[in-house]
């Protein structure tokens, strides 16, 4: 073959930077994309993260809040203005006391057992009959709470508003002393509530991130949620997971709008806490779910597509100039090789390789074909080498870069991440505390800091054991710490229970916590929520003492009676002492009130408790049971004598005249003394000798009242 013709072979030099080039884009684009999948992923695990926290905490404020409602109700039940009905006014004022507390309350209202309304807040739909409402139905029977529903006979008598007024209806039985249906009280909660405990849960945040708070009937009916959504029944696939998950969790799915949302979801009454069961559902576009992942994105494909043009570059500058003196001795080379004696091989200095070569071909003239052989050989080994320490060079930017590139990448998102939470608890409505697996603080937000007392920098870092549980509770506390890490069981955590908290100045003070945990790769991570309870439970205790009081002559009345004479039957056994019991009413006082009017009848009983009480000790009871009928329970009795002198003083007391405001009257009074020997009459209990006092008092006014009449074992 003419050699002439022949084609040329490729140049090496161009294969060697050509190669290095595509090697260095293939890298940067594979490295691009390894990123852009670890954060879109990390990304949408924390959008989802946050939804289901919100979404649990929505839950868990809903059922909170509806317990506080069932507990308003049954304490308004047993309040006696309430149980006995009889002053209209008392119980409409008692009513719109307690809907001024509480706003939410659109409506409270007492029905007769025939349905007509009695008494309600501000007189509306008094008189008016409610015996067709689901409510007053349910309720005779026992406590009832009805689920979100429009308003019906209110909707033109309640003040108007932007929304149309909607109702959870709450509603038991009332009953008076002798367990007899008096009728059924009503509570309407406005809507509201709900409208409010969800835009507490977003302002932390202002809703800057575009998220939606939706609560979902049984029947897929929304409830609350976006003005478009609200009335109108939704099947998705986070409604259908709410029904059959306890714990909530979280998903990204397509709404009926197409549009693409990061959705947690919660169930409530799942623990028996609430008894209406509703779906709730906290969502948030995936583009603004995401937001932080795109601009990311944007940041890393421009970073790397400037780190991939530098690299191009670079590759192919020092590609170009490594092979440059063996491109000049190629040419060189060929030159001779077509005959022209007078080129002469350059002498290079710049490499050892390529010295050693232009030196030896100097001196090859004579041995061409010789030295031709050696320079292929060893311009292989210069290939081999010059491939070798290019790809250690790529290696090593490539991995410098990569490295630089995930730093910065986990830097900012952790940064991100980090500031989000810290907002959502430092805005909490709750105090939020966080402790490590060895009870160290790692979490401290400025309500625990309101709440407890403790600054947060006081606060890091130090056991929690010591800083908020009274000492008298460490020890139990830390056995049920060891127990959890033990077997993983505990009665405080993903429970909510009251305790006493020890308060930064020393002081303990009620609260509520709920206390969950994360289980992490280096241990567990416990997170808590408190919040006080200090005025719950003072009107607990408040509504406790007005059910054990008359109130009349604030004396005990008769479930308090009740609750005394077994406890002073006891004490009487223990000593062995004798105990009596006074059963007593005043003789004509029908005909006082027929005469002078009730008013006057109940400033005589209010006179005739007081000098009943000045007549005896302060330790013994004096309880009125209902009307004029009065019990005095006397302990740490020597004799029978005793109990019939204390009778004797107490009917010379109530002889003396009782000057009223409109007239003075005089009256009597019949008492019937049962006495108690512990050690004779062991098997008579309260009831027997509440028996026999007042058969005693019956005998009195029999044998012309104005006296007293000793009770026996034997009329029982």
């Amino acid at each position: 073959m003419n050699k002439k013709n022949a084609p040329s072979p490729p140049n090496l030099s161009s294969l060697i930077t050509l190669g290095v080039v595509i090697t260095v884009l293939i890298t940067t684009v594979s490295v691009l994309i390894l990123v852009d999948q670890f954060t879109r992923g990390y990304a949408r695990s924390e959008s989802e993260t946050r939804m289901k926290q919100l979404a649990w905490q929505m839950q868990d404020a809903l059922e909170r809040g509806m317990s506080e409602r069932e507990i308003d109700l049954r304490l308004l039940v047993q309040r006696p203005s309430i149980r006995t009905a009889t002053d209209v006014t008392r119980v409409r004022r008692v009513l719109n006391e307690l809907q001024s507390n509480v706003p939410h309350y659109a409506w409270i209202g007492l029905a007769q057992p025939d349905g007509a309304v009695l008494a309600a807040t501000n007189g509306l739909l008094e008189g008016v009959s409610v015996a067709e409402r689901p409510w007053f139905q349910e309720g005779q029977k026992s406590e009832y709470t009805g689920d979100y529903h429009p308003a019906l006979l209110l909707s033109k008598k309640l003040q108007p508003q932007s929304d149309p007024w909607r109702f959870v209806d709450l509603a038991a039985p009332v009953q008076d002393a002798d367990g007899h249906l008096v009728g059924v009280l009503g509570m309407h909660l406005s809507w509201s509530w709900a409208r409010d405990i969800a835009a507490k849960l977003l302002d932390p945040t202002g809703n800057r991130y575009d998220v939606d708070v939706i609560i979902v009937r049984d029947d897929d009916t929304v409830i609350l949620g976006p003005r478009n959504l609200e009335e109108t029944k939704i099947d998705t696939a986070s409604v259908r997971a709410a029904r059959t998950s306890r714990n909530g969790g979280s998903l990204l799915e397509t709404w009926p709008d197409g549009q693409r949302y990061v959705t947690g979801y919660a169930r409530t009454g799942q623990k028996g806490g609430m008894k209406l069961n509703w779906s709730v559902l906290v969502r948030q576009p995936e583009s603004v779910a995401l937001a932080a992942f795109r601009d990311l994105e944007r940041r890393v494909i421009l970073v790397g597509t400037l780190s991939g043009v530098v690299l191009v570059v670079l590759a192919y500058v020092l590609t170009r100039r490594l092979v440059a003196p063996i491109n000049a001795l190629s040419a060189a080379l060929e030159q001779r090789a077509a005959g022209r004696s007078d080129v002469s091989i350059p002498r290079v200095d710049s490499y050892r390789e390529i010295h050693l070569l232009s030196s030896t071909l100097v001196n090859m003239v004579a041995r061409e074909e010789s030295y031709l052989r050696e320079v292929r050989s060893l311009n292989e080994g210069l290939e081999q080498r010059v491939a070798e320490r290019t790809s250690r060079l790529h290696e090593t930017a490539t991995a410098l870069q990569q490295a630089l590139d995930q730093q910065q990448a986990n830097q900012i998102q952790l940064e991100e991440s980090a500031a989000e939470l810290r907002a959502i608890l430092e805005n909490a409505q709750d105090a939020f505390i966080a402790a490590d697996e060895q009870g160290r603080v790692v979490e401290w937000n400025r309500q625990a800091e309101l709440l407890l007392g403790w600054p947060r920098d006081q606060a890091m870092g130090r056991d929690m054991a010591e800083l908020i549980i009274p000492p008298d509770m460490r020890a139990a506390h830390n056995r049920g710490m060891a127990q959890f890490l033990e077997d993983g069981t505990s009665v405080v955590i993903n429970n909510r229970i009251e305790l006493q908290a020890l308060h930064y100045d020393g002081h303990e003070l009620p609260i509520e916590i709920t206390v969950g945990h994360v289980k992490r790769q280096s241990g567990h991570l416990f997170i808590a929520f408190l919040h006080d309870i200090t005025e719950r439970l003072a009107f607990r205790d408040q509504m406790r003492e007005l059910a054990l009081t008359d109130v009349l002559t604030s004396l005990p009345n008769r479930r308090a009676f009740s609750d005394r004479l077994p406890e002073g039957m006891m004490r009487a056994r223990r000593a062995h002492q004798l105990l009596a019991l006074f059963f007593m009413d005043l003789d004509g006082f029908k005909g006082i009130n027929d005469r002078y009017g009730h008013e006057a009848g109940d400033e005589l009983l209010v006179e005739f408790a007081r000098r009943l009480q000045q007549s005896v000790r302060d330790v013994d009871t004096v309880a009125r049971l209902a009307g004029d009928e009065f019990v005095v329970i006397l302990e740490n009795l020597q004799s029978q004598e005793d109990a019939l002198m204390v009778a004797e003083k107490v009917l010379h007391t109530i002889r003396e005249p009782f000057q009223l405001t409109h007239s003075t009257v005089n009256i009597s009074s019949s008492i019937g003394v049962a006495v108690y020997h512990p050690d004779l009459d062991g098997e008579v209990g309260p009831e027997e000798l509440l028996a026999m006092a007042d058969k005693a008092m019956y005998a009195a006014k029999r044998l012309g009242k104005n006296r007293v009449e000793l009770g026996k074992v034997s009329d029982v």
